[in-house]
């Protein structure tokens, strides 16, 4: 019979959810499936997608409708090569890191293509609804970061993250309290991707409710602060041999001593997105106001880390 931790359903899932990504109990057939990896700011996406890239894996993101490289304005999906430097290394040509970008990809077919094996974005809810559909399903992963360290992690990354989008150097000097009461408009960011909402939108109880569901029922949850063995588990998913030599080549160099640490320390990945910062620690002032801005995310996040334990017998089951 069904696994009574993943057998009751307590509320429907949104269409998207339901139709066009697989559950978590039906067993992964990898040739089959496109990969959905969440990438939430902060959480370790970009150690991950480094990763992945490694392994020799197709990736459709940011890069891949680069207008340096021309293929943006490509009528069908295609694969490339990107940098000469770095042969091993296939992208896709398409944005899925926009909405517009996203709505590209689905007029040209990127999942039907079968030439993506992973697609990477931060828009979630949008990506899941508008590239995949009940014949062309997605599998869906995350690394999640406990909310508070999440934030304060982008409120220092930020103040020098020139190449980002969200560059902030009006942060610069400010303290994480200041900030957190009038400057913070990221809360909630975790139930509020899910369910398709915009930061500013307000959210609910039943916001929450939903979000649980969806992540219990269709994601492969990986932490951040765990990482080796949620990539363990995300491959078994995958169908990737991570024990052959370049298996252990690439997480030597994502996860060797030095970079592990790094990592550990924060939502890292290389020196241009690892970012070392003072931790806000449990029970301060700092903590408490960010934890209680972010309430429906703490729960979310407490609920994520019940999660991670039950899945780790059904992955396992997987690989054998």
């Amino acid at each position: 019979g069904a696994d009574p931790r993943f057998g009751r359903n307590l509320c429907a899932l949104p269409p998207w959810a339901e139709n066009y990504l697989f559950d978590i109990t039906e067993r992964p057939i990898p040739s089959k499936e496109t990969a959905l990896f969440w990438h939430i700011p902060k959480s370790g996406g970009t150690t991950a997608k480094r990763l992945y890239e490694c392994l020799g894996q197709t990736l459709a993101n940011r890069l891949g409708a680069d207008p340096r490289f021309g293929h943006h304005k490509d009528k069908e999906v295609v694969t490339f090569k990107p940098y000469s430097s770095a042969p091993g290394l296939t992208y896709i040509n398409v944005d899925t890191t926009t909405r517009e970008g996203i709505i590209r990809a689905a007029k040209l077919g990127l999942v039907a293509s079968k030439k993506a094996d992973m697609i990477f974005t931060s828009d979630v809810q949008f990506a899941a609804e508008h590239l995949f559909d009940a014949e062309h399903k997605g599998r869906i992963f995350a690394l999640f970061r406990n909310p508070v360290d999440r934030c304060v992690s982008k409120f220092y990354y930020l103040q020098t993250a020139t190449w980002e989008r969200t560059y902030r150097p009006e942060w610069q000097g400010m303290d994480v309290l200041e900030w957190a009461t009038h400057e913070n408009i990221d809360e909630n960011f975790l139930v509020k991707k899910i369910m398709g909402l915009r930061l500013d939108d307000p959210i609910d109880i039943g916001d929450l409710i939903i979000a649980k569901e969806i992540v219990r029922r269709r994601f492969i949850v990986g932490l951040m602060n765990d990482m080796d063995e949620s990539i363990r588990r995300f491959n078994i998913v995958l169908g990737l041999d991570y024990a052959n030599v370049r298996g252990q080549q690439c997480r030597e160099e994502y996860f060797g001593s030095k970079d592990h640490r790094r990592l550990q320390d924060d939502a890292a990945g290389s020196a241009v997105n690892s970012n070392p910062h003072p931790k806000v620690l449990e029970g301060t002032p700092e903590y408490n106001l960010i934890a209680e801005r972010n309430a429906l995310d703490m729960i979310l996040w407490n609920y994520i880390l019940r999660l991670y334990e039950d899945q780790r017998e059904l992955i396992n089951s997987y690989a054998r």
